[in-house]
């Protein structure tokens, strides 16, 4: 799978996260952003007769929440100003509910996704009623993630762009992602996605990361 395709599903579990959980999501409903740092690992296997394959690629990413709710994912485990040693970062803003990807290399911006029109601005955390099942079947129930409760569903394929496979989310993180699988069966991949070394409540150390650079070209 090339960068383009990895970007296209990367992009999809961070912003086009399905509706699911049942009445008990509603248990650990926050009224504010919780902010938090965490290590994104990405593995993408091969599919054989048998299921899972070799391993094809493995990734780490810096990601992190600030306590306005925006979400930011970088290509660098360890980010620093001064040091900028891969080449892009994707930034949900939560004051304009659009979705960037940042291109540091080149100094250009690129919009993957806007809010609805109706859509309330600056986004709001998600509630529990947000998170209702397709059918009750679908619920995997609960466990502990990186020591973070989690709930989790599975999600139905739908066509070559909308695979199949499984989602967990944190309610106590505003229900971010926490682990999923992704079973893409036009590419012949799987892709698995969780997060590592949570830091519930910590700021991100560059607040920088949350803003627009200046300067920088856009394109919709």
């Amino acid at each position: 799978m090339n960068r383009r395709k990895r970007l296209v599903l990367w992009t999809s579990l961070l912003v086009g996260v399905c509706a699911c959980g049942t009445s008990w999501c509603a248990q650990e409903d926050t009224s504010v952003w919780v902010p938090f740092t965490a290590q994104r690992v990405t593995r993408m296997y091969g599919l054989s007769t048998s299921g899972r394959g070799d391993i094809i690629s493995e990734t780490r990413v810096f990601t992190a929440r600030n306590k306005d709710g925006s979400l930011f994912i970088y290509d660098a485990a360890n980010y620093s100003p001064s040091s900028r040693e891969h080449h892009f970062g994707i930034l949900q803003d939560a004051a304009t509910g659009k979705t960037f990807r940042i291109d540091y290399d080149h100094q250009r911006l690129r919009v993957l996704q806007t809010p609805e029109p109706d859509k309330s601005l600056p986004l709001r955390p998600p509630t529990g009623q947000e998170y209702k099942p397709a059918s009750p079947e679908l619920s995997l129930g609960s466990k502990v993630i990186g020591g973070v409760r989690c709930i989790g569903w599975k999600v139905v394929a739908g066509g070559p762009h909308n695979p199949g496979g499984e989602m967990w989310v944190a309610p106590s993180l505003n229900y971010t992602m926490v682990e999923s699988t992704v079973l893409n069966y036009a590419d012949n991949v799987l892709m698995e996605v969780h997060l590592e070394d949570i830091q519930v409540g910590r700021e991100p150390d560059h607040p920088e990361l949350f803003r627009i650079p200046e300067g920088y070209q856009t394109a919709e």
